[in-house]
């Protein structure tokens, strides 16, 4: 998993970026709040240079998840 991901959830959690891990989700993160919550899609948002639709929102739940966003709007290379 790329470490800008780790970074962009760190900031958005306002934690230390070694706090960041895997595991790392709104389950398991007490920072992880509805606030917070919002700045993670707006730093999403912000790294991708468009909004996220709704199921994406309500898809971003942990690490994993951020990372997945970020690398489905790559373009492909061939």
């Amino acid at each position: 998993m790329p470490s800008e991901t780790f970074a962009l959830v760190a900031e958005a959690l306002n934690i230390s970026p070694d706090k960041v891990t895997v595991d790392t989700s709104l389950m398991t993160t007490s920072e992880w709040d509805s606030l917070a919550h919002f700045r993670m899609v707006l730093a999403v948002e912000e790294r991708l240079g468009r909004p996220l639709d709704p199921m994406e929102i309500t898809t971003l739940v942990d690490v994993t998840s951020v990372a997945r966003i970020i690398e489905a709007d790559r373009p492909e290379t061939s």
